[in-house]
Protein backbone atom coordinates (compact mmCIF):
# COMPACT_ATOMS: atom_id res chain seq x y z
CA UNK A 1 0.00 0.00 0.00
CA UNK A 2 2.77 2.49 0.95
CA UNK A 3 4.67 1.59 -2.20
CA UNK A 4 1.59 2.24 -4.31
CA UNK A 5 0.93 5.58 -2.56
CA UNK A 6 4.51 6.70 -3.23
CA UNK A 7 3.88 6.40 -6.97
CA UNK A 8 0.84 8.69 -6.91
CA UNK A 9 0.97 12.43 -7.60
CA UNK A 10 0.10 15.43 -5.45
CA UNK A 11 -1.64 17.15 -8.35
CA UNK A 12 -2.92 16.26 -11.85
CA UNK A 13 -3.43 19.05 -14.39
CA UNK A 14 -4.98 16.71 -17.04
CA UNK A 15 -7.61 15.52 -14.55
CA UNK A 16 -8.33 19.11 -13.53
CA UNK A 17 -8.61 20.26 -17.15
CA UNK A 18 -10.83 17.29 -17.98
CA UNK A 19 -13.28 18.37 -15.25
CA UNK A 20 -13.46 21.86 -16.73
CA UNK A 21 -13.67 20.94 -20.44
CA UNK A 22 -16.50 18.44 -20.11
CA UNK A 23 -18.80 20.60 -17.98
CA UNK A 24 -18.00 23.76 -19.99
CA UNK A 25 -18.91 22.08 -23.29
CA UNK A 26 -22.08 20.64 -21.76
CA UNK A 27 -23.03 24.06 -20.32
CA UNK A 28 -22.67 25.81 -23.69
CA UNK A 29 -24.69 23.11 -25.45
CA UNK A 30 -27.50 22.93 -22.84
CA UNK A 31 -27.90 26.70 -22.95
CA UNK A 32 -28.21 26.63 -26.75
CA UNK A 33 -30.51 23.59 -26.74
CA UNK A 34 -32.94 25.19 -24.27
CA UNK A 35 -33.02 28.42 -26.25
CA UNK A 36 -33.47 26.95 -29.73
CA UNK A 37 -36.02 24.32 -28.71
CA UNK A 38 -38.33 26.89 -27.15
CA UNK A 39 -37.77 29.23 -30.13
CA UNK A 40 -38.49 26.45 -32.65
CA UNK A 41 -41.55 24.86 -31.02
CA UNK A 42 -42.93 27.80 -29.05
CA UNK A 43 -43.11 25.90 -25.75
CA UNK A 44 -41.02 23.78 -23.35
CA UNK A 45 -42.89 20.49 -23.87
CA UNK A 46 -40.16 18.85 -25.98
CA UNK A 47 -37.54 19.97 -23.48
CA UNK A 48 -39.57 18.42 -20.66
CA UNK A 49 -39.91 15.12 -22.53
CA UNK A 50 -36.17 15.02 -23.23
CA UNK A 51 -35.39 15.74 -19.56
CA UNK A 52 -37.71 12.96 -18.41
CA UNK A 53 -36.24 10.50 -20.93
CA UNK A 54 -32.73 11.50 -19.88
CA UNK A 55 -33.61 10.79 -16.25
CA UNK A 56 -34.68 7.24 -17.17
CA UNK A 57 -31.35 6.71 -18.98
CA UNK A 58 -29.45 7.95 -15.91
CA UNK A 59 -31.26 5.63 -13.48
CA UNK A 60 -30.87 2.54 -15.66
CA UNK A 61 -27.13 3.14 -16.08
CA UNK A 62 -26.61 4.08 -12.42
CA UNK A 63 -27.56 0.52 -11.48
CA UNK A 64 -24.66 -0.98 -13.45
CA UNK A 65 -21.96 1.69 -13.55
CA UNK A 66 -20.50 0.89 -10.13
CA UNK A 67 -19.84 -2.77 -10.87
CA UNK A 68 -18.42 -1.91 -14.29
CA UNK A 69 -15.98 0.57 -12.73
CA UNK A 70 -14.86 -2.02 -10.18
CA UNK A 71 -14.45 -4.81 -12.73
CA UNK A 72 -12.66 -2.93 -15.52
CA UNK A 73 -9.92 -0.31 -15.92
CA UNK A 74 -11.57 2.97 -14.84
CA UNK A 75 -9.51 5.11 -17.18
CA UNK A 76 -10.60 3.04 -20.17
CA UNK A 77 -14.25 3.31 -19.08
CA UNK A 78 -13.81 7.10 -18.84
CA UNK A 79 -12.21 7.30 -22.29
CA UNK A 80 -14.90 5.12 -23.89
CA UNK A 81 -17.73 7.18 -22.38
CA UNK A 82 -16.40 10.56 -23.54
CA UNK A 83 -15.41 9.17 -26.96
CA UNK A 84 -18.96 7.89 -27.42
CA UNK A 85 -20.33 11.33 -26.52
CA UNK A 86 -17.95 13.12 -28.90
CA UNK A 87 -18.72 10.82 -31.84
CA UNK A 88 -22.46 11.03 -31.19
CA UNK A 89 -22.52 14.84 -30.96
CA UNK A 90 -20.34 15.45 -34.03
CA UNK A 91 -22.02 12.85 -36.26
CA UNK A 92 -25.60 13.84 -35.40
CA UNK A 93 -24.78 17.54 -35.91
CA UNK A 94 -24.59 16.87 -39.66
CA UNK A 95 -28.14 15.50 -39.77
CA UNK A 96 -29.99 17.89 -37.46
CA UNK A 97 -32.20 20.63 -38.92
CA UNK A 98 -31.32 23.78 -36.93
CA UNK A 99 -34.56 25.55 -37.88
CA UNK A 100 -36.82 22.70 -36.71
CA UNK A 101 -34.74 20.07 -34.85
CA UNK A 102 -35.99 16.54 -35.52
CA UNK A 103 -37.36 15.04 -32.32
CA UNK A 104 -36.01 11.55 -33.07
CA UNK A 105 -32.48 12.95 -33.41
CA UNK A 106 -32.84 14.80 -30.11
CA UNK A 107 -33.90 11.61 -28.33
CA UNK A 108 -30.97 9.64 -29.79
CA UNK A 109 -28.64 12.48 -28.83
CA UNK A 110 -30.01 12.61 -25.28
CA UNK A 111 -29.58 8.83 -24.98
CA UNK A 112 -25.92 8.97 -26.11
CA UNK A 113 -24.94 12.04 -24.06
CA UNK A 114 -26.62 10.77 -20.90
CA UNK A 115 -24.83 7.43 -21.21
CA UNK A 116 -21.61 9.43 -21.48
CA UNK A 117 -22.40 11.38 -18.30
CA UNK A 118 -23.65 8.27 -16.46
CA UNK A 119 -20.21 6.67 -16.78
CA UNK A 120 -17.79 9.60 -17.07
CA UNK A 121 -18.91 11.45 -13.91
CA UNK A 122 -18.56 8.53 -11.46
CA UNK A 123 -15.44 7.32 -13.31
CA UNK A 124 -13.80 10.74 -12.85
CA UNK A 125 -14.43 10.54 -9.11
CA UNK A 126 -13.55 6.86 -8.71
CA UNK A 127 -10.26 7.26 -10.59
CA UNK A 128 -8.92 9.90 -8.18
CA UNK A 129 -7.46 7.62 -5.45
CA UNK A 130 -5.37 5.94 -8.16
CA UNK A 131 -4.04 9.27 -9.44
CA UNK A 132 -3.68 11.46 -6.31
CA UNK A 133 -2.13 10.28 -3.03
CA UNK A 134 -4.16 10.26 0.17
CA UNK A 135 -2.43 13.28 1.71
CA UNK A 136 -3.39 15.49 -1.26
CA UNK A 137 -6.83 14.01 -1.96
CA UNK A 138 -8.91 16.51 0.02
CA UNK A 139 -7.06 19.48 -1.48
CA UNK A 140 -7.27 18.18 -5.05
CA UNK A 141 -11.01 17.46 -4.68
CA UNK A 142 -11.44 21.16 -3.92
CA UNK A 143 -9.41 22.21 -6.99
CA UNK A 144 -11.38 19.79 -9.17
CA UNK A 145 -14.61 21.28 -7.86
CA UNK A 146 -13.28 24.77 -8.63
CA UNK A 147 -12.62 23.70 -12.23
CA UNK A 148 -16.09 22.13 -12.41
CA UNK A 149 -17.81 25.25 -10.98
CA UNK A 150 -15.83 27.53 -13.32
CA UNK A 151 -17.05 25.46 -16.28
CA UNK A 152 -20.61 25.70 -14.96
CA UNK A 153 -20.32 29.49 -14.67
CA UNK A 154 -18.67 30.11 -18.04
CA UNK A 155 -20.76 27.68 -20.12
CA UNK A 156 -24.05 29.64 -20.04
CA UNK A 157 -22.20 32.97 -20.29
CA UNK A 158 -20.35 31.91 -23.45
CA UNK A 159 -23.58 30.41 -24.80
CA UNK A 160 -25.33 33.74 -24.29
CA UNK A 161 -22.55 35.61 -26.09
CA UNK A 162 -22.65 33.17 -29.02
CA UNK A 163 -26.37 33.79 -29.51
CA UNK A 164 -25.54 37.37 -30.53
CA UNK A 165 -23.80 36.00 -33.64
CA UNK A 166 -26.30 35.64 -36.49
CA UNK A 167 -24.68 32.55 -38.01
CA UNK A 168 -24.85 30.54 -34.76
CA UNK A 169 -27.51 27.82 -34.58
CA UNK A 170 -28.18 24.54 -32.77
CA UNK A 171 -25.89 22.65 -35.15
CA UNK A 172 -23.02 24.93 -34.13
CA UNK A 173 -23.69 24.40 -30.43
CA UNK A 174 -23.73 20.64 -30.97
CA UNK A 175 -20.40 20.76 -32.80
CA UNK A 176 -18.88 22.84 -30.00
CA UNK A 177 -19.97 20.15 -27.53
CA UNK A 178 -18.43 17.42 -29.69
CA UNK A 179 -15.13 19.28 -29.97
CA UNK A 180 -15.00 19.94 -26.22
CA UNK A 181 -15.62 16.24 -25.56
CA UNK A 182 -12.72 15.40 -27.90
CA UNK A 183 -10.54 17.82 -25.92
CA UNK A 184 -11.73 16.05 -22.76
CA UNK A 185 -10.67 12.69 -24.22
CA UNK A 186 -7.18 14.09 -24.94
CA UNK A 187 -6.84 15.34 -21.36
CA UNK A 188 -8.06 11.96 -20.05
CA UNK A 189 -5.42 10.18 -22.13
CA UNK A 190 -2.74 12.22 -20.34
CA UNK A 191 -3.94 11.20 -16.85
CA UNK A 192 -1.32 9.08 -15.04
CA UNK A 193 -3.57 6.36 -13.68
CA UNK A 194 -1.93 3.77 -11.42
CA UNK A 195 -4.46 1.15 -10.31
CA UNK A 196 -3.55 -1.16 -7.48
CA UNK A 197 -2.59 -4.65 -8.72
CA UNK A 198 -5.43 -7.14 -8.46
CA UNK A 199 -5.12 -10.65 -7.15
CA UNK A 200 -4.98 -12.71 -10.37
CA UNK A 201 -5.72 -15.93 -8.51
CA UNK A 202 -9.15 -14.74 -7.32
CA UNK A 203 -12.10 -15.34 -9.62
CA UNK A 204 -14.29 -12.48 -10.76
CA UNK A 205 -17.62 -12.64 -8.95
CA UNK A 206 -20.90 -12.72 -10.94
CA UNK A 207 -22.27 -9.33 -11.98
CA UNK A 208 -25.46 -9.50 -9.88
CA UNK A 209 -23.54 -10.63 -6.80
CA UNK A 210 -21.14 -7.73 -7.38
CA UNK A 211 -24.07 -5.27 -7.30
CA UNK A 212 -25.52 -6.78 -4.12
CA UNK A 213 -22.11 -6.80 -2.44
CA UNK A 214 -21.75 -3.09 -3.25
CA UNK A 215 -25.01 -2.21 -1.50
CA UNK A 216 -24.07 -4.42 1.45
CA UNK A 217 -20.63 -2.79 1.66
CA UNK A 218 -22.19 0.69 1.89
CA UNK A 219 -24.72 -0.50 4.47
CA UNK A 220 -21.97 -1.95 6.67
CA UNK A 221 -19.74 1.14 6.55
CA UNK A 222 -21.01 3.85 8.96
CA UNK A 223 -19.46 6.77 7.07
CA UNK A 224 -20.60 5.57 3.66
CA UNK A 225 -24.11 4.86 4.94
CA UNK A 226 -24.26 8.35 6.43
CA UNK A 227 -22.91 9.89 3.22
CA UNK A 228 -25.68 8.23 1.18
CA UNK A 229 -28.39 9.56 3.48
CA UNK A 230 -26.88 13.03 3.23
CA UNK A 231 -26.72 12.76 -0.56
CA UNK A 232 -30.36 11.74 -0.91
CA UNK A 233 -31.71 14.46 1.38
CA UNK A 234 -29.52 17.35 0.28
CA UNK A 235 -30.14 16.61 -3.40
CA UNK A 236 -33.86 16.52 -2.58
CA UNK A 237 -33.44 20.02 -1.15
CA UNK A 238 -31.15 21.33 -3.92
CA UNK A 239 -33.41 20.19 -6.74
CA UNK A 240 -36.42 21.71 -5.02
CA UNK A 241 -34.77 25.09 -4.72
CA UNK A 242 -33.56 25.06 -8.33
CA UNK A 243 -37.12 24.38 -9.46
CA UNK A 244 -38.63 27.07 -7.25
CA UNK A 245 -36.01 29.74 -7.98
CA UNK A 246 -37.27 31.15 -11.33
CA UNK A 247 -40.88 31.21 -10.15
CA UNK A 248 -40.00 33.01 -6.91
CA UNK A 249 -37.84 35.60 -8.70
CA UNK A 250 -40.56 36.36 -11.20
CA UNK A 251 -43.72 36.24 -9.06
CA UNK A 252 -42.64 36.99 -5.50
CA UNK A 253 -39.56 39.16 -5.91
CA UNK A 254 -40.61 40.77 -9.23
CA UNK A 255 -37.21 40.24 -10.81
CA UNK A 256 -36.33 39.87 -14.48
CA UNK A 257 -34.52 37.24 -16.55
CA UNK A 258 -31.36 39.27 -15.96
CA UNK A 259 -31.89 38.92 -12.20
CA UNK A 260 -32.22 35.16 -12.59
CA UNK A 261 -29.08 34.93 -14.74
CA UNK A 262 -27.13 37.11 -12.31
CA UNK A 263 -28.19 35.00 -9.33
CA UNK A 264 -27.09 31.78 -11.04
CA UNK A 265 -23.76 33.29 -12.10
CA UNK A 266 -23.06 34.55 -8.57
CA UNK A 267 -23.94 31.11 -7.16
CA UNK A 268 -21.40 29.53 -9.54
CA UNK A 269 -18.77 32.10 -8.56
CA UNK A 270 -19.46 31.29 -4.89
CA UNK A 271 -18.84 27.64 -5.77
CA UNK A 272 -15.44 28.54 -7.23
CA UNK A 273 -14.52 30.56 -4.13
CA UNK A 274 -15.43 27.80 -1.67
CA UNK A 275 -13.45 25.34 -3.78
CA UNK A 276 -10.36 27.53 -3.54
CA UNK A 277 -10.87 27.97 0.21
CA UNK A 278 -11.18 24.23 0.81
CA UNK A 279 -8.11 23.62 -1.35
CA UNK A 280 -6.24 26.08 0.85
CA UNK A 281 -7.69 24.74 4.12
CA UNK A 282 -8.43 21.02 3.55
CA UNK A 283 -8.88 20.40 7.29
CA UNK A 284 -12.43 21.77 6.91
CA UNK A 285 -13.14 19.05 4.35
CA UNK A 286 -14.97 16.74 6.79
CA UNK A 287 -18.38 15.16 7.22
CA UNK A 288 -19.06 17.07 10.46
CA UNK A 289 -18.51 20.45 8.77
CA UNK A 290 -21.24 19.49 6.27
CA UNK A 291 -23.79 19.51 9.06
CA UNK A 292 -22.70 23.00 10.13
CA UNK A 293 -23.01 24.24 6.54
CA UNK A 294 -26.57 22.96 6.22
CA UNK A 295 -27.70 24.12 9.64
CA UNK A 296 -26.62 27.65 8.67
CA UNK A 297 -28.21 27.37 5.21
CA UNK A 298 -31.48 26.05 6.62
CA UNK A 299 -31.62 28.96 9.09
CA UNK A 300 -30.89 31.40 6.24
CA UNK A 301 -33.82 29.98 4.22
CA UNK A 302 -36.21 30.42 7.13
CA UNK A 303 -35.04 34.01 7.80
CA UNK A 304 -35.27 35.01 4.13
CA UNK A 305 -38.96 34.08 4.15
CA UNK A 306 -39.64 37.21 6.22
CA UNK A 307 -37.62 39.65 4.05
CA UNK A 308 -39.35 40.19 0.70
CA UNK A 309 -36.45 41.88 -1.11
CA UNK A 310 -34.80 40.69 -4.30
CA UNK A 311 -31.28 41.47 -3.06
CA UNK A 312 -31.89 39.35 0.07
CA UNK A 313 -33.02 36.46 -2.12
CA UNK A 314 -29.94 36.78 -4.33
CA UNK A 315 -27.73 36.59 -1.22
CA UNK A 316 -29.57 33.38 -0.33
CA UNK A 317 -28.85 32.00 -3.81
CA UNK A 318 -25.16 32.80 -3.30
CA UNK A 319 -25.19 30.93 0.04
CA UNK A 320 -26.87 28.02 -1.74
CA UNK A 321 -24.10 27.96 -4.38
CA UNK A 322 -21.48 28.08 -1.63
CA UNK A 323 -23.06 25.21 0.33
CA UNK A 324 -23.72 23.01 -2.68
CA UNK A 325 -20.16 23.19 -3.99
CA UNK A 326 -18.76 22.61 -0.50
CA UNK A 327 -21.00 19.56 -0.12
CA UNK A 328 -19.81 18.00 -3.41
CA UNK A 329 -16.16 18.44 -2.40
CA UNK A 330 -16.62 17.09 1.12
CA UNK A 331 -18.86 14.15 0.27
CA UNK A 332 -16.53 12.97 -2.52
CA UNK A 333 -13.54 13.17 -0.17
CA UNK A 334 -15.40 11.16 2.50
CA UNK A 335 -16.26 8.41 0.01
CA UNK A 336 -12.77 8.25 -1.46
CA UNK A 337 -11.18 8.00 1.98
CA UNK A 338 -13.71 5.61 3.52
CA UNK A 339 -13.97 3.18 0.58
CA UNK A 340 -11.76 0.28 -0.29
CA UNK A 341 -10.37 0.70 -3.84
CA UNK A 342 -12.11 -2.53 -4.85
CA UNK A 343 -15.52 -1.06 -3.99
CA UNK A 344 -15.05 2.61 -4.91
CA UNK A 345 -16.75 2.35 -8.30
CA UNK A 346 -19.83 0.74 -6.78
CA UNK A 347 -19.90 3.31 -3.98
CA UNK A 348 -20.09 6.17 -6.48
CA UNK A 349 -22.54 4.25 -8.66
CA UNK A 350 -24.87 3.77 -5.69
CA UNK A 351 -24.60 7.47 -4.79
CA UNK A 352 -25.58 8.52 -8.32
CA UNK A 353 -28.42 5.99 -8.31
CA UNK A 354 -29.76 7.33 -5.00
CA UNK A 355 -29.48 10.91 -6.26
CA UNK A 356 -31.28 10.34 -9.55
CA UNK A 357 -33.92 7.99 -8.16
CA UNK A 358 -35.41 10.37 -5.58
CA UNK A 359 -34.94 13.74 -7.34
CA UNK A 360 -38.28 13.60 -9.27
CA UNK A 361 -40.27 13.38 -6.03
CA UNK A 362 -39.43 16.95 -5.03
CA UNK A 363 -39.54 18.35 -8.55
CA UNK A 364 -43.05 17.00 -9.20
CA UNK A 365 -44.47 17.95 -5.79
CA UNK A 366 -42.86 21.38 -5.69
CA UNK A 367 -43.80 22.03 -9.31
CA UNK A 368 -47.40 22.12 -8.13
CA UNK A 369 -46.76 23.51 -4.65
CA UNK A 370 -44.56 26.56 -5.26
CA UNK A 371 -47.38 28.57 -6.86
CA UNK A 372 -49.56 27.84 -3.82
CA UNK A 373 -46.94 28.45 -1.11
CA UNK A 374 -45.14 31.38 -2.77
CA UNK A 375 -42.40 32.81 -0.53
CA UNK A 376 -43.32 30.29 2.18
CA UNK A 377 -41.62 27.71 -0.06
CA UNK A 378 -38.35 28.96 1.45
CA UNK A 379 -39.65 28.35 4.97
CA UNK A 380 -40.74 24.81 4.06
CA UNK A 381 -37.41 24.00 2.35
CA UNK A 382 -35.40 25.44 5.26
CA UNK A 383 -37.42 23.48 7.82
CA UNK A 384 -37.06 20.26 5.79
CA UNK A 385 -33.31 20.79 5.53
CA UNK A 386 -32.85 21.36 9.28
CA UNK A 387 -35.18 18.51 10.24
CA UNK A 388 -33.53 16.18 7.75
CA UNK A 389 -30.01 16.92 9.01
CA UNK A 390 -31.03 16.23 12.62
CA UNK A 391 -32.83 13.00 11.67
CA UNK A 392 -29.87 11.77 9.57
CA UNK A 393 -27.43 12.39 12.43
CA UNK A 394 -29.59 10.45 14.88
CA UNK A 395 -30.21 7.63 12.40
CA UNK A 396 -26.50 7.40 11.49
CA UNK A 397 -25.43 7.22 15.14
CA UNK A 398 -28.02 4.50 15.78
CA UNK A 399 -26.84 2.59 12.69
CA UNK A 400 -23.19 2.80 13.79
CA UNK A 401 -24.02 1.50 17.29
CA UNK A 402 -26.05 -1.34 15.78
CA UNK A 403 -23.13 -2.34 13.54
CA UNK A 404 -20.79 -2.18 16.54
CA UNK A 405 -22.91 -4.71 18.41
CA UNK A 406 -22.99 -7.05 15.39
CA UNK A 407 -19.20 -7.06 15.00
Amino acid sequence: MDEHQSKLANFSFPLLASNFASVFGDGVYRFGLNWFLVASYGNAQILGLLTGFGFVVYVLNDIFVGSILDRFNRKIVLLCADTLGAIGALSLSFFIDPTKPQIWILFILTFILNIDVSYSYPATRAILPNVINKQSLASFNAWASAAFSTGQALGPLVGGLLLHLEWINLKTFLQILGLMLLVTVLFNLAIKYRPEPKDKTSESEPFLKSLIDGFRYVQQSPKLFESMLLTIWTNFFFEGFILAMPYLIQHNYHGSATSYSTALTLAAVAGVLVSVLLARFPTFNTINSMYRDFYLLGAAFILTTFFQHLWVFIILVILYGFARSAFVIKINTVRQQASSPAYLGRVFGISFFATDLFAPLITISLGYGVSIMGAWTLFVLGSLLLGGMMAIKVLSNHHEKKLGKQF
